[in-house]
């Protein structure tokens, strides 16, 4: 049985790796707490399989099946409060959920103003949305007004151009200013200013920029490319390291320097990562569906860790195996992903996380949130949290796996590390 807790990390012949840790008391904590949110019920699933795909440039080949008796629930946006309850720690922030976890949104300072922003381990770059962004709608953000900055220095003939396979984009020029993330500090940070994005970008209201903390290789900035956040603040730190505990629908926290034994149970397994294309990657070769058989796959697409991802994006083997196991699920054609009757109990799933591990998920944090409902019993349709990547060359490990566990970004190997939340 690999069951021996809600949330476990099982070896696969091969010892567990642990992370090095330094007790707390000697370490001066870096981390962030993200500003209440006012969730409405808003329905996200079909959205955050878009964002996903445009993100990873994929074009579904499987459209899904009609469903006439589908009826679905209306999407609304959601908004961000504006009182902010801050930690009397120094340093320390959180991280709440919107829009159903749709995306998780944390304060960051620059050049003074403080901005909501995507933390987005599956990209490199740091850009914010500005007042001189073509069609934008100045009502409820708070963007970032390089006019109202001191110490905002524009960098000669410097760019970022991020695209994507649907050809949505953002792009902009490129300057430097003082960035401050729950008190750790970088002086010269490089941000993209965003002029031109498209209409995607516009409509995601609930934050207004996104802070990449893939490598530096993955940047889009140009003539050359800049360091992110971390790389730069890795210096100053005791640990070069950023933690992630994002809890569903509530206030997690992401943390700078510091991997703090006190957020999780029993031990870290650290796997070394390939970091060739710019991302927290590792291979997934395994998956177990409930107490079924191991199964290997030899031409598993490695997996990438991305907290700027909401769901779960596998081969599509693996989803079509997973779906099979609940009854009067589907791939349907009005949502472009599986749904289920809301009734109905996910099996747990184990994936590959390195060559030697599994990374064990229960199968009541694999549903995503209700989509609709069938007219004709009247049961409420869900989305599911996993979903298929649609032959990528990827498999993404979005916020529905990370907020599973706690996991460590590490600059030192690179490599990333999974334990039991407490």
């Amino acid at each position: 049985m690999l069951v021996q807790s809600l949330l476990l990390i099982a070896c696969l012949g091969y010892r567990v790796l642990s992370i090095p840790t330094k007790p707390p008391d000697t370490h001066r904590r870096r981390s962030f707490k993200v500003e209440n949110i006012r969730r409405n019920n808003d329905i996200q699933g079909p959205t955050a399989l878009r964002q996903a795909y445009r993100k990873y440039g994929i074009s579904p080949i499987d459209l899904g099946v009609e469903f006439p008796d589908f009826e679905p629930i209306v999407v609304k946006n959601a908004i961000a409060k504006k009182n902010v309850s801050e930690p009397e720690a120094a340093g320390a922030v959180t991280a709440a959920s919107v829009q159903e976890d749709a995306a998780f949104v944390s304060p960051v300072t620059i050049g003074g103003q403080k901005i909501m922003m995507n933390f987005d381990t599956g990209s490199a770059d740091f850009w914010v949305m500005n007042p001189n962004v073509a069609g934008i709608d100045l009502a409820g953000r708070e963007v970032f007004n390089v006019s109202n900055s001191t110490t905002f220095q524009k960098m000669d003939e410097t760019t970022f151009r991020i695209s994507y396979g649907d050809r949505s984009f953002a792009w902009g020029y490129v300057g430097t200013d003082t960035v401050d993330i729950g008190g750790a500090i970088v002086s010269n940070q490089a941000i993209g200013i965003a002029t031109t994005v498209s209409s995607s970008f516009l409509e995601d209201n609930y934050y207004n920029g996104l802070a990449g903390f893939a490598f530096s290789t993955a940047s889009t900035m140009r003539p050359q490319q800049q360091k992110n956040f971390l790389e730069n603040l890795a210096k100053d730190l005791d640990e070069p390291v950023l933690t992630a505990s994002l809890k569903p629908k509530a206030v997690g926290e992401y943390e700078f320097g510091f991997v703090d034994p006190d957020k999780y149970r029993g031990k870290l397994v650290n796997i070394t990562i390939d970091p060739s294309n710019g991302f927290w990657q590792i291979a997934s070769l395994h998956y177990q569906i409930g107490d079924g058989a191991l199964i290997k796959r030899d031409n598993a697409a490695p997996a990438i860790a991305d907290t700027g991802t909401t769901l779960m994006l596998l081969d599509d083997e693996v989803v079509r195996a997973y779906y099979a196991q609940v009854p009067n699920a589907a791939h349907l054609l009005a949502v472009g992903g599986y749904i289920y009757p809301c009734n109905q109990t996910l099996p747990d799933l184990s994936v590959g996380f390195g060559d030697s591990h599994l990374a064990y998920l229960p199968g009541e944090v694999l549903g995503y949130s209700q989509v609709g409902t069938n007219r004709t019993t009247g049961v409420p349709v869900c989305f599911g949290g996993v979903q298929s990547n649609q032959g990528s060359k990827l498999q993404v490990l979005g916020d529905v796996f990370i907020k599973a566990f706690y996991v460590v970004f590490d600059l030192r190997g690179p490599s990333i590390a999974i334990a039991t939340p407490r």
